[in-house]
């Protein structure tokens, strides 16, 4: 995934917007979203069916989990797959939690990634270099821009074109915020001096952006982390580049995913019961 938007506790009824574009070569296999059982519990996330894992989720507390790779001269095929990286910040119940052991990962485990972590309270972002432990700051509330460059670095084009867009769409209410988002996964034609990279949706021969995803938490800091997803909260998908591929409806999945966290809170609590 290389361009992840996020607009955390600045819109009105929306703790946490997210719009991301997963960029790849269109020969690596992979699957949309879905209830994905995991040891620590389920989640709702697409799957990397080449190497596993996934590139962004969001568990039954609300914490949600985002990975892009960062450049590397020459990829060190023999580290764990950064794929993994998503699915263990997910198994915590806290954005706080998931950025402590984020921050624990040794250098020399994975290629250098950016990965980004928030829930209703708190957000943070990771830049782990590979060859070096990873550096973490938590992120104040606002528009946030995450690529392949350091996390909101205005000094890539990339970056601060999307951030512009980001920062625009906070002042607008939750569902026009979040089509604006919506519209800047769109962009292309941007005249980028890094040519057709330099786009939001990427379109080149062999590779380019494979799918898109937008989700709405309205659970922000004064909501129990425990409470259901609501009315207010959206999550859709694109297949395909957003430009010519149109989102739908996977809501659904969260109700599911609250659903089938409480029966395994039920069916844990019978057992110490016994």
């Amino acid at each position: 995934m290389c361009t992840l938007i996020a607009l955390h506790r600045c819109v009105d009824r929306a703790g946490l917007l997210i719009a991301a574009n997963r960029d790849e070569f269109y020969e690596r296999p992979a699957s949309g979203p879905a209830l994905r059982a995991t040891p620590s519990g389920p989640i709702v996330a697409p799957l990397d069916l080449r190497a596993g894992g996934t590139w962004l989720g969001v568990n039954a507390q609300g914490v949600f989990a985002a990975l892009t790779n960062r450049p590397c001269t020459a990829p060190d095929p023999t580290r764990r797959s950064r794929g993994h990286v998503v699915m263990e910040a997910l198994a915590a119940p806290t954005a706080e939690q998931a950025a402590e052991q984020l921050a624990a990962i040794p250098a020399a485990v994975h290629n250098p990634f950016n990965v980004f972590v928030a829930d209703g309270h708190r957000a943070f972002a990771l830049v782990y270099g590979g060859d070096r432990a990873g550096e973490l700051r938590e992120l104040a509330p606002g528009a946030h821009v995450v690529g392949n460059a350091d996390p909101d670095d205005r000094t890539n084009p990339k970056v601060a074109r999307v951030l512009a867009r980001a920062e625009a769409a906070a002042g607008l209410g939750a569902d026009a915020a979040l089509e604006a988002l919506a519209d800047a996964c769109r962009e292309q034609g941007c005249g980028s001096p890094h040519g057709a990279l330099g786009d939001t949706c990427v379109h080149t021969d062999g590779y380019g952006t494979r799918s898109s995803l937008l989700l709405r938490l309205a659970r922000d800091g004064e909501r129990a982390s425990e409470e259901p997803f609501g009315g207010d909260d959206r999550l859709l998908f694109a297949d395909g580049a957003p430009c010519t591929t149109s989102y739908l409806d996977f809501t659904p999945l969260l109700r599911e995913l609250t659903q089938r966290a409480r029966y395994a809170r039920g069916r844990d609590h019978g057992r110490k019961a016994q």
